[in-house]
C-alpha cells in the first residue's frame, strides 16, 4: 500500500502509475492495475492487493511448502527457465 500517497486506503490508477514510474517497474502499469482491480471500481484496495499477491505466491511456490526458495524465484540464478 506504499503507492497510496493520499492515505485514503486505496490506490488510484494515477497513484499506481506514479509508483511504478518511481520504482522503474517493467511492463505496462495500466495492464497490471487492471489485473489487480478485481471489482473494476478504478481503485486497488488492500483486499485486492492481498488476493493478487497470494495468487502470485502460490504460482511461484512450485513445491507448495509455503516458502519461496531461490530456485523458485524468477530471475534467480538457480531458477529453472520458465515463462512468467
Amino acid at each position: 500500500m506504499a503507492a497510496d500517497t493520499d492515505g485514503d486506503g486505496k490506490i488510484s490508477q494515477a497513484e499506481w502509475t506514479a509508483f511504478a514510474a518511481k520504482r522503474k517497474a517493467k511492463g505496462d502499469p495500466a495492464k497490471l492495475f487492471a489485473r489487480i482491480d478485481a471489482n473494476h471500481d478504478g481503485f486497488i484496495d488492500h483486499g485486492e492487493l492481498d488476493a493478487f499477491l497470494a495468487k502470485r505466491f502460490a504460482r511461484l511456490d512450485k513445491n507448495k511448502d509455503g516458502v519461496l526458495t531461490g530456485n523458485e524465484l524468477p530471475g534467480h540464478k538457480s531458477a529453472a527457465k520458465q515463462d512468467q
